[in-house]
């Protein structure tokens, strides 16, 4: 058997129940679904079939890559791609992966990045930026946060790094 890989475990409401994708099963499975990569293809499989298929073999003690090994209760909407498109429910999941890391990234950096020491003397109080100067260094602050962490600015938790960018645009103009 070629190198399997636990993508995901996920749980859907029991009236909304999916089929396990084991040869020979089909049986309906609710809660403890694995997601697993085998190959090219990726398959869904009730808990029983999941260690019947896997026993002896590392994918069987794994940790989801996607996942807690608690599980992911599924909304309706990804239970639907579950169902007609799995691969890309796991495309989705990948990306929110991707985007939760690139966060942590940056939240650590943010952290780690020491405060320059208080000035000594102010001779004068500085400049304060237009109105336009500060637009368009919020304009270029976000294409930076987009394309360096590769997140939508817009969205809640990233205009922190916007600011950043911005106070460092305008320190350098």
């Amino acid at each position: 058997m070629e190198a399997a890989q636990l993508l995901a475990i996920v749980e859907v409401p029991r009236d909304d129940r999916v089929r396990c994708q084991s040869a020979g099963c089909n049986h309906s499975v609710y809660r403890r679904i694995h997601v697993v990569r085998e190959s090219s293809a990726v398959r869904v499989y009730g808990s029983e079939c999941f260690k019947k298929l896997f026993v002896g073999h590392s994918v069987a003690s794994a940790t989801p890559h996607y996942t807690s090994s608690e599980g992911r209760h599924l909304t309706d909407e990804e239970r639907q791609l579950l169902i007609e498109n799995t691969e890309r429910l796991i495309q989705q999941f990948e990306s929110e992966y991707k985007t939760e890391l690139a966060r942590k990234a940056a939240l650590t950096t943010v952290r780690s990045t020491p405060k320059p020491p208080p000035p000594v003397h102010t001779p004068s109080k500085p400049a304060v930026a237009s109105s336009t100067a500060q637009q368009a260094a919020q304009v270029q602050a976000k294409e930076i946060v987009r394309s360096k962490y590769g997140v939508d600015p817009e969205l809640p938790g990233w205009y922190g790094l916007v600011i950043l960018e911005m106070k460092r645009i305008l320190r350098e103009n």
